[in-house]
């Protein structure tokens, strides 16, 4: 082969590696010219204004967990599967340094996926800049739990409802500079399987009915804005009974793979045990220290969850079949905590539960765990000795060290699989059959 045709070949194979490069498909998802509407946008104690082809993002008061923005994206742009990354550019235009986490959020019992900096090695989602920092942000959309026993990843490429800019607490107000968001890279040829992922349905304000999750106030509670999300099963046939799942939900939390609003609407764990058959599924809240709202954060004034649970298991019991003598609890993260803090607060609710899923809440209080979260340690052991031999099961869900996601009942892993057959089991022991 002549020199100049080796140099030719050579040349060839630059220009097919610079056109494949040039080729990877790319599109911008938010593009903040003159004719951006930002009334598309959804703000929790911020404002936006688009000025010189960027978002101003400015928080309105000092920062706290929740603050930040939706960017919804329209049905027909929600299918990313083709890229494999969410790309924003961004500057802290503050004179503070400014944390928070970027997301992709899927929904229907999909969790997010957040940023990440592999230059930076292990990296908890959150990101930090000094003031005038610039930096472009990257979501994988195909991050994946690490542990063995994960068949699909954190959130489903090819329906992201949204993205979502969520500010961590600060001293002063956020100030963020938004200049692009895009979609970009080449998807993986062969993606996951979302097949082996519960779907769990929306949420919506409609009456009761088979197969359907809905919000439900309690007759006593009409003039506040506290509510809870009930599910039948599909098979729901008035006249018959069922066995009923409560859930309580963690507090507000952001981290990697961590979206975690503290509301009850989030909640998944009870549907993703029930996939929509067999239970009655019940997502019930903590409530504020005044009495009139949900309470995301922290304990707030346990004592009146406590009543709110009692009441709503009676109801469910009341008009919709639910069986009083096969009352599961399941919670994550406070949630979790809760199984000892609330369900087992007084005699009244104690007697509620059949069993627990997920902790035992009967456990001793170490004394090197201090006082532990929002003081949950005091008091501990005195409500553990309610349990009074209640069963409870906890299967590892193997998602990989340090990963804490409410998602672990949403896939037909092995430690799901055992957690239902337990709850069968305790069914059965109870009936005889």
């Amino acid at each position: 082969m002549h020199l100049s045709q080796r140099f030719l070949l050579r040349s060839l194979g630059t220009f097919t590696l610079l056109a494949a490069t040039v080729a990877a498909p790319a599109e911008e998802l938010f593009d903040f010219g003159r004719s951006f509407d930002s009334g598309r946008l959804i703000t929790r104690g911020t404002t936006v204004a688009v000025a010189n082809g960027s978002l101003e993002i400015k928080g309105t008061s000092a920062t706290t967990n929740g603050t930040g923005v939706v960017f919804p994206l329209a049905e027909e742009s929600q299918n990313l599967a083709r890229f494999r990354e969410v790309q924003a550019d961004v500057e802290n235009t503050g004179d503070q340094p400014l944390t928070f986490t970027f997301w992709a959020l899927s929904g229907r019992g999909w969790g997010g996926a957040s940023t990440y900096t592999p230059d930076r090695g292990p990296v908890s989602g959150r990101e930090t800049l000094a003031p005038g920092q610039r930096s472009t942000l990257k979501i994988d959309l195909y991050a994946r739990y690490p542990g063995p026993d994960v068949y699909t990843p954190a959130t489903n490429p090819a329906s992201i409802r949204g993205l979502e800019i969520v500010f961590v607490d600060g001293r002063s107000p956020a100030s963020l500079r938004v200049r692009s968001i895009r979609a970009t890279g080449e998807g993986p040829a062969a993606p996951s399987d979302v097949s082996r992922r519960v779907l769990v349905p929306e949420i919506s304000r409609d009456a009761p009915a088979p197969g359907r999750r809905v919000y439900q106030q309690l007759p006593g509670r009409v003039n506040t804005s506290i509510s809870h999300v009930l599910t039948l099963p599909r098979e729901w046939q008035p006249g018959r009974k069922y066995p009923i799942i409560v859930e309580y939900t963690g507090n507000i939390f952001y981290h990697k793979f961590c979206y975690s609003t503290g509301y009850t609407n989030q909640g998944n764990m009870a549907y993703g045990l029930a996939r929509g058959e067999g239970f009655i599924c019940l997502n019930l809240p903590f409530i504020s220290a005044d009495g009139q709202q949900e309470e995301p954060n922290g304990w707030g004034d346990i004592d009146k969850a406590v009543d709110y649970c009692i009441e709503a298991v009676r109801l469910v019991c009341d008009q919709y079949g639910g069986d009083a003598h096969a009352v599961f609890f399941v919670g994550f993260s406070r949630g979790e905590l809760a199984a000892n803090y609330l369900a087992l607060r007084n005699d009244r609710i104690a007697s509620l539960w059949r069993a627990f899923v997920g902790t035992n809440p009967g456990r001793p209080w170490k004394p090197a765990d201090g006082t532990g979260w929002n003081k949950v340690g005091l008091g501990w052991d005195e409500r553990a000795a309610r349990l009074q031999g209640r069963p409870w099961f906890a299967a590892p869900a193997n998602l990989g060290a340090n990963v804490h996601v409410d998602v672990q009942y949403l896939e037909d892993r092995p430690s799901t699989v055992a957690t239902r057959r337990w709850m069968q089991e305790i069914l059965s022991r109870r009936t005889g059959q």
